[in-house]
């Protein structure tokens, strides 16, 4: 219990920070006058979409936000805004209240550690990466201890039904 709570309060510190980061934009440079444009193979993706995905994040709608962050993510190239959507799309996943999804929220957060090693997210996203494994070998002690436990207590019965029948016999 103790290290759920740890848990928990380590991801919503790690929100907190995450979402104080400031935002740039980047403005492409015009191509020359002398060569026509390339057109890209699909459409940009559009800043509404990762905008519209941090609004539903910010208010709680994290199925929204993983189908809005999902989109996006299929459609842009690496940047600061790629790095902070695969932050909050795994972030949102272990949020949603209906049924966590810690495997994939720990794929994502594998995957933001590997594409941005140097990236602001990577310390958070490693924390997080940490503290779920954590939990995880703490709930396996706990399983292994309670099975000892009961055990223990049936060879304990055991052996005091046969203490009791020692006691009984002439």
């Amino acid at each position: 219990m103790r290290t759920k709570r740890i848990a928990t309060v380590a991801i919503w510190m790690i929100l907190a920070l995450a979402s104080c980061q400031k935002k740039t934009t980047r403005v492409a440079a015009p191509p020359p006058a002398s060569t026509p444009a390339p057109r890209p193979a699909s459409p940009p993706p559009s800043p509404a979409l990762l905008e519209r995905a941090d609004r539903a994040f910010s208010t709680g709608a994290y199925d929204d936000a993983i189908r809005d962050y999902e989109q996006g993510l299929r459609l842009s190239p690496p940047s600061n805004e790629r790095e902070q959507a695969l932050f909050r799309l795994s972030l949102a996943y272990v949020l949603r209240s209906a049924n966590p999804d810690w495997p994939r929220a720990t794929m994502l957060l594998k995957q933001l550690v590997d594409e941005y090693p140097s990236g602001v997210l990577k310390p958070p996203a490693a924390l997080i990466l940490s503290l779920h494994s954590e939990v995880d070998q703490l709930a396996a002690d706990s399983k292994t201890r309670d099975q000892r436990i009961r055990q223990l207590s049936s060879e304990l019965d055991r052996m005091k039904q046969i203490d009791a029948q020692r006691r009984t016999r002439p």
